[in-house]
Protein backbone atom coordinates (compact mmCIF):
# COMPACT_ATOMS: atom_id res chain seq x y z
CA UNK A 1 0.00 0.00 0.00
CA UNK A 2 1.11 3.50 -0.80
CA UNK A 3 0.97 6.48 1.65
CA UNK A 4 1.40 10.03 1.16
CA UNK A 5 3.47 12.06 4.38
CA UNK A 6 -0.06 13.38 5.38
CA UNK A 7 -1.84 9.85 4.87
CA UNK A 8 0.84 8.02 7.12
CA UNK A 9 0.60 10.65 9.99
CA UNK A 10 -3.24 10.30 9.67
CA UNK A 11 -3.51 6.73 10.01
CA UNK A 12 -0.78 6.36 12.31
CA UNK A 13 -2.82 5.31 15.48
CA UNK A 14 -4.89 2.42 13.48
CA UNK A 15 -2.18 0.93 12.46
CA UNK A 16 -0.42 1.28 15.61
CA UNK A 17 -3.00 -0.06 17.42
CA UNK A 18 -4.67 -2.62 14.96
CA UNK A 19 -2.70 -3.56 11.81
CA UNK A 20 -0.06 -4.51 13.20
CA UNK A 21 -2.18 -7.81 14.79
CA UNK A 22 -4.20 -8.31 11.89
CA UNK A 23 -3.64 -11.68 9.71
CA UNK A 24 -1.41 -10.51 6.57
CA UNK A 25 -4.23 -10.67 3.30
CA UNK A 26 -2.85 -12.38 0.51
CA UNK A 27 -1.41 -10.56 -2.48
CA UNK A 28 -1.14 -11.42 -5.85
CA UNK A 29 0.90 -14.50 -6.80
CA UNK A 30 4.95 -14.17 -6.33
CA UNK A 31 4.08 -11.12 -4.63
CA UNK A 32 6.26 -10.64 -1.34
CA UNK A 33 3.73 -9.04 1.21
CA UNK A 34 6.60 -6.90 3.84
CA UNK A 35 4.73 -5.03 6.59
CA UNK A 36 7.36 -2.64 8.01
CA UNK A 37 6.79 -0.78 11.95
CA UNK A 38 8.08 2.48 12.40
CA UNK A 39 7.86 5.21 14.61
CA UNK A 40 7.83 8.88 12.69
CA UNK A 41 8.61 10.31 15.30
CA UNK A 42 11.72 9.16 16.36
CA UNK A 43 14.69 10.15 14.58
CA UNK A 44 14.10 7.67 11.98
CA UNK A 45 11.29 9.07 10.62
CA UNK A 46 13.02 10.95 7.74
CA UNK A 47 14.92 7.56 6.59
CA UNK A 48 11.20 6.01 6.76
CA UNK A 49 9.43 9.04 4.84
CA UNK A 50 12.38 9.03 2.02
CA UNK A 51 12.18 6.06 1.60
CA UNK A 52 8.50 5.76 1.14
CA UNK A 53 7.98 8.83 -1.09
CA UNK A 54 10.65 7.69 -3.55
CA UNK A 55 9.98 4.10 -3.87
CA UNK A 56 13.27 3.52 -2.82
CA UNK A 57 12.54 -0.12 -1.36
CA UNK A 58 10.51 -0.88 -4.68
CA UNK A 59 13.30 0.24 -6.69
CA UNK A 60 15.72 -1.44 -5.04
CA UNK A 61 13.82 -4.82 -5.07
CA UNK A 62 13.29 -4.81 -8.98
CA UNK A 63 16.55 -4.42 -9.54
CA UNK A 64 17.09 -6.97 -7.45
CA UNK A 65 14.72 -9.32 -9.04
CA UNK A 66 12.32 -9.64 -6.31
CA UNK A 67 8.74 -8.17 -6.14
CA UNK A 68 7.92 -6.85 -2.59
CA UNK A 69 5.27 -4.91 -0.89
CA UNK A 70 6.07 -2.76 1.81
CA UNK A 71 3.66 -1.59 3.80
CA UNK A 72 4.53 0.84 6.05
CA UNK A 73 2.70 0.89 9.90
CA UNK A 74 3.08 3.75 12.28
CA UNK A 75 3.84 3.31 15.97
CA UNK A 76 3.24 5.75 18.97
CA UNK A 77 3.97 3.15 21.20
CA UNK A 78 6.69 1.03 20.39
CA UNK A 79 6.15 -1.87 22.55
CA UNK A 80 3.41 -2.49 20.40
CA UNK A 81 5.65 -2.49 17.33
CA UNK A 82 8.25 -4.87 19.59
CA UNK A 83 5.21 -7.10 19.99
CA UNK A 84 4.07 -7.30 15.94
CA UNK A 85 7.65 -8.09 15.47
CA UNK A 86 7.47 -11.31 18.07
CA UNK A 87 4.61 -12.35 16.72
CA UNK A 88 5.06 -12.62 13.14
CA UNK A 89 2.84 -9.96 12.02
CA UNK A 90 5.80 -7.37 10.72
CA UNK A 91 8.46 -8.41 9.09
CA UNK A 92 11.11 -5.22 10.15
CA UNK A 93 11.13 -3.41 12.89
CA UNK A 94 12.96 -0.15 14.08
CA UNK A 95 13.58 -0.53 17.78
CA UNK A 96 15.48 1.46 20.34
CA UNK A 97 18.33 -0.39 22.59
CA UNK A 98 15.92 -0.97 25.43
CA UNK A 99 13.22 -3.20 23.46
CA UNK A 100 16.11 -4.69 21.36
CA UNK A 101 17.69 -5.91 24.30
CA UNK A 102 15.19 -7.56 25.20
CA UNK A 103 14.05 -9.34 22.29
CA UNK A 104 17.20 -10.77 21.79
CA UNK A 105 17.25 -12.15 25.00
CA UNK A 106 14.43 -14.41 23.91
CA UNK A 107 14.69 -17.85 22.14
CA UNK A 108 13.96 -16.43 18.16
CA UNK A 109 15.27 -13.43 18.50
CA UNK A 110 14.94 -10.60 15.47
CA UNK A 111 17.99 -9.81 13.30
CA UNK A 112 19.55 -6.19 13.89
CA UNK A 113 20.39 -5.17 10.32
CA UNK A 114 20.96 -1.63 10.28
CA UNK A 115 21.33 1.66 11.84
CA UNK A 116 17.86 3.64 11.59
CA UNK A 117 18.50 6.41 14.13
CA UNK A 118 20.30 7.29 17.40
CA UNK A 119 22.35 10.23 19.12
CA UNK A 120 19.15 11.75 20.71
CA UNK A 121 18.92 13.93 24.10
CA UNK A 122 17.20 12.52 26.53
CA UNK A 123 17.57 15.83 29.28
CA UNK A 124 16.61 16.04 32.82
CA UNK A 125 14.60 19.04 33.03
CA UNK A 126 12.93 20.93 36.11
CA UNK A 127 10.25 23.85 36.41
CA UNK A 128 12.11 26.90 35.71
CA UNK A 129 11.31 27.75 39.40
CA UNK A 130 12.85 24.59 40.50
CA UNK A 131 15.27 24.92 43.50
CA UNK A 132 16.83 21.78 42.07
CA UNK A 133 19.76 22.83 40.73
CA UNK A 134 22.31 19.49 40.36
CA UNK A 135 22.19 15.84 40.68
CA UNK A 136 22.88 16.63 44.52
CA UNK A 137 19.80 17.85 44.83
CA UNK A 138 17.98 15.17 43.16
CA UNK A 139 17.89 12.77 46.61
CA UNK A 140 14.33 12.23 47.97
CA UNK A 141 12.53 13.67 44.48
CA UNK A 142 10.37 12.41 42.06
CA UNK A 143 11.12 11.97 38.67
CA UNK A 144 8.78 11.17 35.57
CA UNK A 145 9.56 9.65 32.31
CA UNK A 146 8.70 6.44 30.07
CA UNK A 147 9.62 3.44 32.86
CA UNK A 148 11.40 0.74 31.55
CA UNK A 149 12.41 2.47 28.39
CA UNK A 150 15.49 4.02 26.53
CA UNK A 151 14.69 7.16 28.71
CA UNK A 152 14.92 5.48 31.69
CA UNK A 153 18.10 3.77 31.00
CA UNK A 154 19.65 7.25 30.47
CA UNK A 155 18.37 8.24 33.80
CA UNK A 156 20.16 4.63 35.65
CA UNK A 157 23.46 5.08 33.87
CA UNK A 158 22.91 8.95 35.41
CA UNK A 159 22.35 7.62 38.76
CA UNK A 160 24.82 4.92 38.63
CA UNK A 161 27.65 7.79 37.39
CA UNK A 162 26.99 10.19 40.68
CA UNK A 163 25.93 8.09 43.12
CA UNK A 164 27.31 4.83 42.34
CA UNK A 165 23.92 2.87 42.23
CA UNK A 166 21.22 3.10 39.78
CA UNK A 167 18.68 1.87 42.02
CA UNK A 168 16.35 5.13 42.74
CA UNK A 169 15.21 3.77 46.00
CA UNK A 170 18.65 3.83 47.56
CA UNK A 171 18.33 7.64 46.80
CA UNK A 172 14.98 7.85 48.08
CA UNK A 173 13.78 8.85 44.75
CA UNK A 174 10.07 7.59 43.60
CA UNK A 175 9.98 6.79 39.90
CA UNK A 176 6.60 7.78 38.36
CA UNK A 177 5.29 6.30 34.69
CA UNK A 178 3.80 8.84 31.79
CA UNK A 179 0.01 8.26 30.56
CA UNK A 180 0.83 9.82 27.60
CA UNK A 181 4.05 10.77 25.96
CA UNK A 182 2.61 14.60 25.75
CA UNK A 183 3.23 14.56 30.00
CA UNK A 184 7.09 14.92 29.29
CA UNK A 185 6.96 18.11 27.69
CA UNK A 186 4.77 20.38 30.43
CA UNK A 187 5.19 20.44 33.91
CA UNK A 188 3.30 17.76 36.59
CA UNK A 189 1.49 18.17 39.31
CA UNK A 190 3.55 16.27 42.26
CA UNK A 191 6.10 15.52 39.33
CA UNK A 192 10.15 17.52 40.40
CA UNK A 193 11.56 16.29 37.54
CA UNK A 194 10.95 14.98 34.22
CA UNK A 195 13.35 12.87 31.78
CA UNK A 196 12.10 13.48 28.68
CA UNK A 197 13.32 13.22 24.50
CA UNK A 198 13.70 15.59 21.77
CA UNK A 199 12.60 17.32 20.10
CA UNK A 200 9.30 18.03 22.53
CA UNK A 201 12.17 18.87 25.43
CA UNK A 202 13.43 21.25 22.95
CA UNK A 203 10.14 23.07 22.55
CA UNK A 204 9.31 22.44 26.08
CA UNK A 205 12.18 24.52 27.51
CA UNK A 206 11.83 27.17 23.90
CA UNK A 207 7.91 27.78 25.98
CA UNK A 208 9.59 28.57 29.36
CA UNK A 209 7.89 25.62 30.53
CA UNK A 210 10.38 23.46 31.72
CA UNK A 211 13.98 24.05 32.22
CA UNK A 212 17.02 21.63 31.51
CA UNK A 213 19.06 20.51 34.45
CA UNK A 214 21.62 17.91 32.20
CA UNK A 215 21.72 16.04 28.85
CA UNK A 216 22.67 12.90 27.86
CA UNK A 217 25.87 14.04 26.37
CA UNK A 218 27.14 14.87 29.80
CA UNK A 219 27.05 18.45 29.82
CA UNK A 220 24.69 20.77 31.96
CA UNK A 221 22.00 22.37 31.17
CA UNK A 222 20.29 26.41 31.88
CA UNK A 223 18.87 25.00 35.27
CA UNK A 224 22.41 23.31 36.42
CA UNK A 225 24.30 25.33 39.56
CA UNK A 226 27.07 23.17 40.62
CA UNK A 227 30.77 22.02 41.00
CA UNK A 228 31.75 22.45 37.18
CA UNK A 229 29.57 26.29 36.73
CA UNK A 230 26.92 27.44 36.76
CA UNK A 231 24.35 27.28 33.44
CA UNK A 232 24.40 25.20 30.06
CA UNK A 233 27.75 23.58 28.66
CA UNK A 234 30.03 22.63 31.51
CA UNK A 235 30.84 18.81 30.89
CA UNK A 236 29.40 17.36 34.34
CA UNK A 237 32.75 16.13 35.85
CA UNK A 238 31.48 12.52 37.09
CA UNK A 239 30.43 11.80 33.13
CA UNK A 240 33.70 10.41 32.74
CA UNK A 241 32.51 7.19 35.26
CA UNK A 242 30.02 5.92 32.74
CA UNK A 243 31.49 3.35 30.49
CA UNK A 244 29.81 4.99 27.73
CA UNK A 245 31.87 8.46 27.59
CA UNK A 246 32.93 10.54 25.85
CA UNK A 247 29.64 9.73 23.84
CA UNK A 248 26.88 9.65 26.13
CA UNK A 249 25.19 8.32 29.47
CA UNK A 250 23.20 6.12 27.20
CA UNK A 251 24.38 5.61 23.61
CA UNK A 252 21.23 5.92 21.67
CA UNK A 253 20.89 3.27 19.03
CA UNK A 254 17.48 2.63 16.93
CA UNK A 255 18.15 -0.31 15.04
CA UNK A 256 16.12 -1.87 11.80
CA UNK A 257 15.88 -5.69 12.88
CA UNK A 258 14.54 -8.31 10.48
CA UNK A 259 12.78 -11.45 11.56
CA UNK A 260 14.84 -14.78 11.07
CA UNK A 261 12.43 -16.90 9.27
CA UNK A 262 11.96 -13.67 6.72
CA UNK A 263 15.53 -13.22 5.96
CA UNK A 264 15.56 -17.23 5.11
CA UNK A 265 12.70 -16.63 3.18
CA UNK A 266 13.74 -14.07 1.17
CA UNK A 267 17.31 -12.95 1.61
CA UNK A 268 17.12 -10.84 -1.89
CA UNK A 269 14.20 -8.80 -0.53
CA UNK A 270 16.10 -7.94 2.91
CA UNK A 271 19.21 -6.61 1.16
CA UNK A 272 17.00 -4.68 -1.18
CA UNK A 273 15.78 -3.13 2.30
CA UNK A 274 19.26 -2.26 3.34
CA UNK A 275 19.89 -0.83 0.06
CA UNK A 276 17.29 1.44 0.15
CA UNK A 277 18.03 2.35 3.64
CA UNK A 278 21.93 3.24 2.96
CA UNK A 279 20.54 5.23 -0.35
CA UNK A 280 18.05 7.52 2.46
CA UNK A 281 20.68 7.98 5.08
CA UNK A 282 22.73 9.19 2.22
CA UNK A 283 20.86 11.31 0.44
CA UNK A 284 19.50 12.79 3.45
CA UNK A 285 22.90 13.17 5.24
CA UNK A 286 23.95 15.15 1.97
CA UNK A 287 21.20 18.08 3.02
CA UNK A 288 20.84 20.65 5.37
CA UNK A 289 19.56 20.02 8.41
CA UNK A 290 15.77 22.00 7.28
CA UNK A 291 15.59 20.37 4.24
CA UNK A 292 14.93 17.34 6.39
CA UNK A 293 12.86 18.57 8.66
CA UNK A 294 10.46 20.00 6.12
CA UNK A 295 10.77 16.16 4.79
CA UNK A 296 9.70 14.64 8.47
CA UNK A 297 6.93 17.42 8.21
CA UNK A 298 3.95 17.30 11.19
CA UNK A 299 5.59 13.69 12.76
CA UNK A 300 7.45 15.30 15.37
CA UNK A 301 5.58 17.37 17.86
CA UNK A 302 4.42 20.60 16.70
CA UNK A 303 5.53 22.32 20.25
CA UNK A 304 8.99 22.37 18.90
CA UNK A 305 10.69 24.82 16.71
CA UNK A 306 11.97 24.78 12.97
CA UNK A 307 15.24 25.07 15.18
CA UNK A 308 14.71 22.65 17.92
CA UNK A 309 13.73 20.10 15.23
CA UNK A 310 17.31 20.67 13.14
CA UNK A 311 19.20 20.71 16.28
CA UNK A 312 17.99 16.74 16.19
CA UNK A 313 18.72 16.23 12.71
CA UNK A 314 22.26 17.61 13.38
CA UNK A 315 22.87 15.10 16.05
CA UNK A 316 21.26 11.97 14.45
CA UNK A 317 23.84 9.05 14.27
CA UNK A 318 23.22 8.45 10.73
CA UNK A 319 23.00 12.00 9.63
CA UNK A 320 26.44 12.69 11.29
CA UNK A 321 28.02 9.36 9.80
CA UNK A 322 26.46 9.57 6.27
CA UNK A 323 25.57 5.72 6.61
CA UNK A 324 23.29 3.44 8.37
CA UNK A 325 25.95 -0.05 8.67
CA UNK A 326 25.93 -1.41 12.29
CA UNK A 327 29.48 -1.76 13.70
CA UNK A 328 31.17 -3.56 16.37
CA UNK A 329 30.96 -0.44 18.39
CA UNK A 330 27.32 -0.34 18.15
CA UNK A 331 27.02 -3.85 18.88
CA UNK A 332 29.02 -3.81 21.91
CA UNK A 333 26.78 -1.15 23.17
CA UNK A 334 23.87 -3.53 23.22
CA UNK A 335 26.18 -6.06 25.78
CA UNK A 336 27.46 -3.29 28.27
CA UNK A 337 23.73 -1.94 28.20
CA UNK A 338 22.03 -5.13 29.48
CA UNK A 339 24.43 -5.32 32.32
CA UNK A 340 22.32 -2.82 34.20
CA UNK A 341 19.62 -5.16 36.22
CA UNK A 342 17.00 -2.06 36.78
CA UNK A 343 16.12 -2.42 33.39
CA UNK A 344 16.90 -5.74 32.53
CA UNK A 345 16.42 -9.29 33.90
CA UNK A 346 18.83 -10.49 31.52
CA UNK A 347 22.25 -9.78 30.42
CA UNK A 348 23.48 -10.22 27.15
CA UNK A 349 26.79 -11.82 26.47
CA UNK A 350 28.98 -11.17 23.46
CA UNK A 351 28.68 -14.57 22.29
CA UNK A 352 24.35 -14.06 21.96
CA UNK A 353 25.26 -10.62 20.18
CA UNK A 354 27.73 -11.87 17.83
CA UNK A 355 25.50 -14.92 17.05
CA UNK A 356 22.60 -13.40 16.32
CA UNK A 357 23.83 -10.27 14.27
CA UNK A 358 26.12 -13.29 12.03
CA UNK A 359 22.89 -14.34 10.84
CA UNK A 360 22.41 -10.73 9.09
CA UNK A 361 26.52 -10.42 8.29
CA UNK A 362 25.85 -12.07 3.90
CA UNK A 363 22.68 -9.82 3.57
CA UNK A 364 24.22 -6.61 4.97
CA UNK A 365 27.69 -7.55 2.96
CA UNK A 366 25.69 -7.74 -0.19
CA UNK A 367 24.12 -4.41 -0.15
CA UNK A 368 27.14 -2.86 1.01
CA UNK A 369 29.02 -4.12 -2.37
CA UNK A 370 25.33 -2.96 -4.33
CA UNK A 371 25.77 0.45 -3.39
CA UNK A 372 29.79 0.67 -4.02
CA UNK A 373 30.98 -0.42 -1.08
CA UNK A 374 30.31 2.95 0.18
CA UNK A 375 31.86 4.09 2.70
CA UNK A 376 35.06 3.05 2.60
CA UNK A 377 36.83 0.34 4.73
CA UNK A 378 38.60 3.03 6.93
CA UNK A 379 35.66 5.18 7.90
CA UNK A 380 34.21 2.51 10.01
CA UNK A 381 37.20 2.46 12.45
CA UNK A 382 37.82 5.94 12.73
CA UNK A 383 39.06 7.11 16.50
CA UNK A 384 38.11 10.77 16.08
CA UNK A 385 34.77 10.31 15.16
CA UNK A 386 32.73 11.26 17.78
CA UNK A 387 30.64 7.74 18.72
CA UNK A 388 31.83 4.32 19.03
CA UNK A 389 32.54 2.58 16.15
CA UNK A 390 34.48 -0.96 14.65
CA UNK A 391 34.31 -3.82 11.94
CA UNK A 392 30.95 -3.59 10.25
CA UNK A 393 28.35 -6.71 10.59
CA UNK A 394 30.00 -8.95 7.74
CA UNK A 395 33.02 -8.67 9.40
CA UNK A 396 32.03 -10.23 12.63
CA UNK A 397 34.09 -13.01 12.51
CA UNK A 398 36.80 -10.15 13.62
CA UNK A 399 34.87 -8.82 16.71
CA UNK A 400 35.96 -9.23 19.91
CA UNK A 401 33.03 -7.03 21.79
Amino acid sequence: MTLNRRDLMRTSAALGLLSAFAVPRALAAGKIEMPIGVGTHTNGGPLVIYMQENGLIEKASEAAGVDVAPEFQDFQALLRMLQGVAAGQLQYGMLGSTPLIRLLATPNPAIPIAIAGGGLDFPVQVPPDSPIRNMEDMRGKTVLTIVGSDLHLQWVNMLKAYFDTSDAKDLDITMRNITAVTELFEPQSGIDAVVGLNPGSFGAEERGVLSTLMTNYGTSGKHYDGPEGKGEGHELSWFKKTPFAPEAFYPHRIWWAVRQQFLEQAPEAVTAFLVANHQAADALSKMEPAQVTEIIGDHWPKSASVDAKNAVVDVTLWYRRGWSWITEGDAATLVGLSQEPEIFETPLTAEQVKATLQRGADATQSAYAQVGSTPAAGVFTDKDAGDVRGLPQWRIAEWSL
